[in-house]
Order: C-alpha cells, then sequence, then structure tokens
C-alpha cells in the first residue's frame, strides 16, 4: 500500500516538508493547477505535483524547483524523547546539543541543585502525582502520600 505522505525538499538548501493530501493541495494553488471546492484522488495529486515541482518555490533559500519522495513508513518517525522524572518532551534543541539526555531542562537543574531526582508516584485512582504532606493526626509527625488532583483523591 503507498504511503499517505510525500516528503518535498529543496536540492539548495537541504529544506524538506513532509505532507499529507491536504498539504500537497496546499502546495499546488499558489502556481493554479488546482481548484476550490474539489476533492481528487491521492494518485492525481501526486501526479500534479511531480509535474509541477521545477515550478515550485523553496520557502527557506526562495530558489525553484523542488524534488519529491515518498516517505515509507510513519512507524520509521522518531518518537520524542520524554523527561525520565517529568514525562514532559526532551526539546530537540536540547537533545542535539546533549544527544544522552535523558531529563529536560527544568528536572535536570532541580537535580543539579539537589531538590530532585526523587521518582515520582501517582495516584492510583486518578493518575495524579503523590506529594507527601504531614498527616493530620497528633503525636510525631509522620508523613502521608496526599493525592494533587483536583479535587484530590480520598484513601
Amino acid at each position: 500500500m503507498p504511503s499517505d505522505y510525500l516528503q518535498l525538499s529543496c536540492p539548495a538548501c537541504f529544506w524538506s516538508d513532509i505532507a499529507d493530501i491536504e498539504g500537497l493541495i496546499d502546495w499546488l494553488r499558489p502556481v493554479r493547477k488546482f481548484r476550490e471546492g474539489r476533492e481528487p484522488e491521492w494518485d492525481i495529486v501526486v501526479e500534479l505535483v511531480q509535474a509541477t515541482l521545477p515550478e515550485l518555490t523553496c520557502p527557506k533559500c526562495g530558489q525553484k524547483g523542488l524534488r519529491m519522495a515518498a516517505v515509507d513508513d510513519e512507524a520509521d518517525w522518531p518518537e520524542p524523547a520524554a523527561c525520565e522524572v517529568c514525562g514532559k518532551p526532551i526539546p530537540e534543541e536540547r537533545l542535539e546539543f546533549l544527544p544522552g539526555a535523558k531529563l529536560c531542562a527544568a528536572c535536570q537543574q532541580a537535580d543539579d541543585d539537589g531538590h530532585g531526582s526523587a521518582e515520582v508516584d501517582y495516584c492510583p485512582r486518578c493518575g495524579a502525582p503523590l506529594e507527601l504532606r504531614p498527616s493530620r493526626r497528633g503525636g510525631i509527625t509522620r508523613y502521608v502520600p496526599t493525592c494533587t488532583g483536583n479535587p484530590p483523591c480520598r484513601p
């Protein structure tokens, strides 16, 4: 089965873009190769783009003449790396500078300051992070894990 995505690239500046059928139609409208209100088939759009490649202009460097290639498989696209502490995606810029980074910048700073790196526990009922808070019972202060959800779950 053919891919539903094509990669357009510039041979001069190495800019590239991956587009689906709507994205390809957006490339065809400025060069007047596609009318409004039409719903063409994938094969027709691909043929139109292929015939129009010499007329298409690179948005980065302005040179005419783009290249087209099929995107093999969606599963081959890289997954964004997630922070081991907070689970948020690590920005690409950080991974380019530090390829082996396992923490986002905020969690790394907290770890460097000595405030973090303890694993986060999650509420078994709602999945919100648990926070250690003093218990309300009298006597020696004890800390109990408490749900931070809104409203918090009760044990």
